[in-house]
């Protein structure tokens, strides 16, 4: 092309020109020998379209989205043009999904691999769109059209895009929100501690993601974009192995039933399909013994009965050894059904930060229990008492904010008014035999008064800046410590007087704070780093009676999770029961049954 205008050129020169034709000429020869004007520097698709200076502008780059994906999906609707047309400018129009022969690629496969426990939930019309993304993701595009494996590419993107905004916002966490506690604290405010959770929006990150994709292939982009939604991978990895390893067995077809109650020296058909069961849930070594012979049944022996314990032990049941009723309805759930509530754990992990703080304590309100780990270690597990039905512990990130021994109890109004008060009115003892006492206002420290210097009208008036409140001692509901929390609906983690229910095993009793069983334990634990807070003077304080108000540091991180199935150092799951209904995608922000 640049000879034959260059010999144009020479010819009018030379025959006399016309000033206009060679100025024409002259500039098509400038123009054709400047390079593509493509702005982006890595190696184009095959099927790039030849850009000029034009088609860098938004419309003509939004233009050619539409047009790509006509080609292949006609009827699908892009969610998410604008962007698209960003992320494939800046990636020279290369794929992200699909290598050069239209086969997955390592990016697909590890989206595909993320979106499988979302697949495994119950129904939802959201995940509808999932399931779509998860199909695109499974099949090569054998076309042999570059512009067909472009407009898959882009459809997946765009669905993609739709997932991650999906993750950014939190949206799968909102249905583990309840309405059991309103707002009791609306003068406190904790601009000092920040939510480790910060919640986006696909518009908030998109620019920083953009400039990301200068500098990465675009499949590399993508698997850091997977990874950066993923949740803390302490426990995400293991969580996602468990769950692939239920998919593998569910695999296997239809999972044995159990429907008899065995027990050490039994003969029974039913014994095989035990062994099958526990083997494939890793409790059972060896299968070999536990078949039919040609003449008699298998026998359930010694190491078939200690695997059934631990069976039991991992799902929180009593080691009897026998398949009891509630031991045979855990062993028949499907393999699938396991699946489904695993996923609802690993939805729920989406709760915590990224990252943990070096310093916390975790609260299983499944479990009921509590952990405090510091650099990584185990320091403290203690069994915990949390909220009953209808005034359930809340799902929280929180800040241990302060230390509080010898606390007073800031008695509910409605108690107050209703219980408390009357009774006073009757025997003026009474408030003082329970260590009550009554206190105007909020001031630190408190300021008591007489009864004979409140009235009931006074007291009972829904204005009222009279309250009740319990002395440090024998009857105090919040024992001898109680640790303040970053919220403003009263939650919070305290001492007990009332040491007999930590022998229950369902300790969901309480108004939705959460009883420790070792308060004065994890007291020690977190003042250690303060060597103004021996034990000793710890216990001086204590001998005192008075309330005091103690800082910890360095800060201490709160995390009241909900976990009704997770991983032990082995990799293997233990089980609890969903007292808490939250293992469902239904309206769970009210339950039938309130006290």
């Amino acid at each position: 092309m640049n000879s034959i205008l260059a010999g144009k050129t020479t010819h009018l020169i030379k025959t006399g020109f016309d000033q206009k034709k060679l100025f024409i000429y002259c500039l098509l020869l400038l123009l054709t020998s400047l390079p593509a004007c493509a702005s982006i520097s890595k190696s184009p698709n095959p099927d790039q379209p030849k850009i000029s200076a034009s088609i860098t502008s938004h419309k003509a780059l939004t233009d050619w989205v539409d047009s790509t994906l006509a080609t292949y999906h006609p009827q699908q609707q892009l969610k998410h043009r604008d962007y698209l047309a960003k992320l494939y400018q800046q990636s020279a129009f290369n794929n992200f999904w699909f290598d050069t022969t239209g086969k997955p690629n390592t990016a697909a496969r590890l989206l595909l691999n993320d979106l499988k426990p979302w697949l495994a939930l119950d129904p939802h019309p959201k995940l509808e769109e999932y399931r779509q993304l998860a199909e695109l993701l499974r099949q090569p595009v054998n076309s042999g059209l570059p512009r067909h494996r472009q407009a898959t590419d882009l459809l997946i993107t765009d669905l993609f895009l739709s997932y991650q905004d999906d993750l950014l916002q939190g949206y799968w966490t909102k249905f583990d929100l309840d309405q059991d506690h309103g707002i009791t604290n609306a003068y406190e405010r904790w601009d000092d501690w920040p939510d480790e959770v910060v919640r986006y929006h696909l518009k908030d990150v998109f620019p920083r993601w953009l400039q990301q994709l200068q500098d990465q292939q675009p499949s590399v982009w993508a698997v850091a974009r997977i990874q950066e939604t993923q949740p803390n991978s302490h426990y995400y990895l293991p969580w996602r192995q468990a769950f692939t390893q239920l998919e593998e067995i569910a695999e296997l077809g239809d999972w044995p039933q159990v429907n008899s109650l065995l027990k050490q020296g039994s003969r029974d058909a039913e014994v095989t399909r035990l062994a099958v069961q526990l083997k494939h849930q890793g409790d059972l070594a060896d299968l070999r013994n536990y078949f039919p012979t040609a003449n008699q049944q298998p026998l359930f022996d010694e190491p078939l009965e200690q695997a059934l314990k631990n069976f039991q032990q991992r799902h929180n049941l009593k080691a009897t050894g026998t398949t009891n009723k509630i031991t045979r309805k855990k062993l028949n759930l499907t393999p699938k059904e396991r699946m489904r509530i695993l996923a609802h754990n690993l939805r729920r992990l989406h709760h915590l930060p990224k990252k943990l703080n070096n310093r916390h304590l975790m609260v299983n309100l499944a479990d009921q229990r509590l952990t405090f780990i510091e650099d990584n270690q185990l320091k403290l597990d203690m069994k915990v008492i949390i909220g009953r039905d209808g005034l359930r512990t809340p799902i929280m990130n929180q800040w241990l904010t302060s230390l509080v021994l010898n606390p007073l109890w800031n008695v509910p109004a409605s108690i107050a008014r209703q219980r408390i008060f009357p009774r006073a009115l009757k025997n003026p003892q009474y408030l003082s035999s329970r260590d009550y006492a009554l206190v105007e206002g909020w001031h630190t420290p408190s300021r008591f008064v007489s009864l004979d210097e409140v009235s009931e009208s006074d007291f009972q008036d829904e204005k009222s800046s009279y309250r009740i409140v319990q002395k440090t001692g024998k009857y105090n509901q919040l024992g001898r410590a109680k640790f303040r929390l970053s919220n403003q609906q009263a939650i919070y983690l305290h001492d007990t007087p009332y040491r007999q229910a930590f022998n229950k095993d369902n300790r969901d009793i309480s108004s939705g704070c959460v009883r420790l069983e070792d308060a004065d334990q994890l007291v020690l634990a977190l003042l250690s780093h303060d060597k103004n807070w021996s034990e000793e003077a710890i216990n001086e304080v204590y001998q005192q009676g008075e309330e005091r108000y103690l800082q910890v540091r360095p800060k201490v991180a709160v995390y009241l999770m909900y976990w009704t199935v997770w991983t032990d150092k082995a990799g293997r799951l233990h089980w609890r029961d969903d007292i808490y209904h939250k293992d469902t995608l239904k309206d769970n922000k009210r339950l039938a049954l309130r006290p």
